[in-house]
């Protein structure tokens, strides 16, 4: 977290604060007032984004600080200086694919964010020039911050190395749509799996329902999943057979 504190007069010449030196990536920031009647209340935050060839990115803050400043009482010996909290998000890393590495091939369903999607990347995984891939997209109509917490979601997910867990292949955070890429599961989650396999369902594939041998070793890899998380101290706040995907070879990983 970055802050950065400037006199009213300032503050006021230029209509705003402008904030320089900023890597490529998503931002949010807010303003609080400071004066010797002590701090305000800071603002909501406002989300932006850097593009990789900005040298500077110029945030106008004006309306924040009228908003700030009537509904703060100063004492009339004291100046108040808007204070900026800056909060980097997300910054492209090793992790991040090159977006005409990706193409988009049907539509999987809709997901947290947005749509998600069945498509082909190129070099995400090792020794393979192309790999089928899942691609959660978010909403067109979605906010910044929204868009932030879909890569913060990503950025969760780069810790995870475990064979019950699905894998994150790469980010495509450059320009819009943000892109997450990741393992995919053919055969969807294990809720929509296990009733499609109920005998008086419209959409059975032709298979019995599992054995009791495999449900005990779905329950095994489930059990597998959230200890490694468990071990890693993350916690997953939403375990549920909605919440978990069956691979091609009938492997079930927390999603």
């Amino acid at each position: 977290e970055k802050r950065e504190c400037v006199s009213r007069q300032e503050y006021k010449k230029l209509g705003g604060a402008k904030l320089t030196h900023l890597n490529p990536g998503n931002y949010s920031a807010r303003v609080q007032a400071t004066s010797l009647a002590g701090n305000g209340s800071w603002t909501e935050p406002v989300s932006f984004y850097v593009q990789p060839k900005c040298k500077m990115n110029v945030l106008k803050l004006g309306s924040w600080y009228r908003k700030v400043m009537s509904d703060r009482t100063t004492c009339r010996s004291g100046t108040s200086w808007p204070v900026l909290s800056l909060s980097l998000v997300y910054v492209p890393d090793e992790w991040e694919v090159p977006r005409e590495k990706i193409t988009m091939c049907r539509e999987l369903g809709q997901g947290s964010f947005g749509m998600v999607y069945e498509g082909i990347a190129k070099g995400v995984v090792k020794d393979e020039p192309e790999t089928r891939v899942a691609i959660k997209t978010v909403n067109e109509s979605a906010s910044m911050r929204e868009r932030i917490e879909f890569l913060n979601e990503a950025s969760v997910m780069k810790e995870f190395n475990c064979h019950h867990v699905v894998r994150l292949l790469g980010v495509v955070s450059q320009g819009q749509p943000t892109l997450v890429i990741m393992e995919l599961m053919t055969r969807g989650d294990l809720k929509s799996y296990l009733r499609s396999l109920r005998p008086d369902t419209e959409n059975n594939p032709g298979q019995a329902p599992p054995t009791l041998k495999k449900m005990i070793q779905m329950a095994g890899e489930i059990a597998d999943g959230m200890a490694y998380l468990n071990a890693n101290k993350f916690v997953h706040r939403d375990l549920a057979a909605r919440n978990c995907m069956v691979a091609e070879d009938f492997t079930v990983k927390i999603g």
